[in-house]
């Protein structure tokens, strides 16, 4: 029987992104049988030698080092841990017999036919002996090209494996993929890999984030509040920021597909820290209440409001995968009381009430056209999220970022900027300056010849609100539908 596997899991095993494997299945070199990728054409596109990357041991390691760090630590459940992996396992084993049995029934059946064709040779007449002849050193060939084929043992092994140390959930109806390591929660493990799933404190105590498991095994790692009735129970529902999944897990949950989906929150958060890494922008650190998280989509803006001032818009410059920790990078301009205010009066612990979500400046998931950022100054704060989003989303094929500042601005985030060029090769990173004899305007030409097909990319580009209007202009006439471009004001 053909061996099946998912593009996500593929994608972990030989090593790539993605976006990789989906650009093979364009190209024909890979086939799908209803999302899923056969195992043999996997291992033909990528040969064994190449299969053997350290990533996913490294990635592997990793986890057994957290384990043993749980379970050195007495506050953690150590049973809790032990009985999730060796339920894994109890699972595996019962598919690895499965496939024994199955594997001795076809042994069982290729003796019998080789028995059968060597009963048929002694009556066989000359004519009819030379052809059974031929066809019997056909099938001794076939038999023995069968036992010296490639062995992919080791593949499966490792598949299995990364079964044991990290389970798969999908989400219905979208499709979504995502892997659970250790006994993390659903939940976690869902916005950490940047799906929007709907929750409400993340605690047990709302019951938003129920879901119904269509198929797979779950396991309730921490107790909560919100009752689920005898109905619910019946159909499967769980509370995804109290379960994790045992085995790969097949769930119903309700997900935010646009702005749209996202509740309006007023919340009040503390500040961590605030940074000045250049005379033009100050990051501001913050961090919500565990029992009360920040649901938002990357791109978003909220409003801030600080010691009675009135309230100002200023978009996230985080990634949504980490709704607890919120960062900001805010424009200084001249005579403001609020930037006064942040810029001296505030320290660690100082509340500010923001209210949001807002705004549409949100990534295209079901586009598959690589995408170009452009950021100008400070406007790197809400491409910053979308970068972010995307790498964990793993949604597009390339990604291009291009920073332009003018003067008397810097790129204050250069290094992580470069290390997301040198760590990730779909990435790549260019810093531009504008200056007074070559403003913004004459700096966007060089950005679109170095980009080829630029019809057939997505464009997000966040600048200061007068740069925008003819951004769009210069992008439209380069023949870039407007379907592809999205803009953005530096708030």
């Amino acid at each position: 029987m053909p061996r099946l596997i998912t593009l996500s899991r593929a994608a972990r095993l030989v090593g790539v992104k993605r976006g990789a494997l989906q650009t093979k299945i364009r190209q024909g070199e890979l086939r799908t049988f209803e999302g899923e990728l056969l195992l043999a054409d996997l291992l033909r596109v990528y040969p064994q030698t190449e299969v053997e990357d350290t990533t996913m041991l490294e990635r592997v390691g990793h986890i057994m080092e957290q384990a043993v760090n749980k379970i050195v630590r007495p506050d953690d459940d150590d049973a809790q841990n032990t009985d999730t992996l060796a339920a894994r396992i109890l699972v595996l084993g019962q598919e690895l017999a499965q496939a024994r049995q199955e594997a001795r029934r076809y042994r069982d059946l290729v003796t019998d036919l080789q028995q059968k064709l060597d009963e048929l040779g002694p009556a066989a007449e000359k004519t009819q002996e030379q052809n059974f002849s031929k066809l019997r050193d056909w099938f001794t060939q076939a038999l023995t090209s069968t036992e010296t084929a490639a062995d992919d043992s080791d593949f499966i092994a490792r598949e299995a494996f990364l079964r044991v140390m990290a389970a798969q959930v999908r989400i219905l109806p979208s499709g979504h993929e995502f892997f659970i390591e250790g006994s993390d929660s659903i939940l976690e493990a869902g916005l950490r890999s940047g799906l929007a799933l709907d929750y409400g404190c993340s605690n047990g105590n709302c019951g938003k984030c129920k879901a119904k498991v269509v198929s797979g095994q779950v396991k309730k790692i921490c107790p909560h509040d919100y009752k689920l009735s005898e109905t619910e129970k019946g159909l499967g529902y769980i509370l995804t920021c109290s379960n994790t999944a045992v085995t790969d897990v097949v769930l119903e949950a309700e997900e935010a597909l646009g702005s749209h989906d996202i509740p309006q929150q007023e919340l009040d958060i503390r500040v961590k820290k605030t940074e000045h890494p250049d005379e033009r922008v100050i990051i501001l650190h913050a961090r919500t209440p565990r029992t009360s998280r920040l649901r938002f989509l990357a791109g978003q803006y909220l409003s801030l409001e600080l010691a009675g001032l009135p309230s100002q818009d200023h978009s996230v410059a985080s990634c949504p995968c980490d709704d607890m920790n919120l960062q900001f990078h805010i424009p200084v301009t001249a005579d403001d009381p609020f930037i006064e205010q942040l810029a001296g009066a505030v320290k660690a612990n100082t509340v500010i009430s923001i209210r949001g979500p807002k705004g549409a400046f949100t990534l295209n998931e079901d586009s598959p056209r690589s995408i170009v950022f452009i950021a100008v100054n400070a406007g790197f704060g809400p491409i910053k999220s979308l970068i972010e989003h995307a790498m964990a989303l793993d949604v597009a094929e390339n990604l291009y970022l291009y920073w332009i500042t003018t003067p008397g601005n810097s790129h204050y985030l250069d290094n992580l900027c470069r290390s997301w060029d040198d760590a990730l090769d779909n990435f790549r990173y260019r810093s531009l300056e504008a200056t007074a004899s070559r403003p913004v305007v004459d700096v966007l030409p060089e950005i679109i010849m170095d980009l080829d097909t630029v019809q057939e990319l997505d464009f997000y580009v966040c600048s200061p609100a007068p740069l925008l209007k003819t951004f769009e202009t210069i992008l439209t006439d380069r023949g870039i539908p407007s379907g592809h471009l999205r803009l953005e004001p530096v708030r």
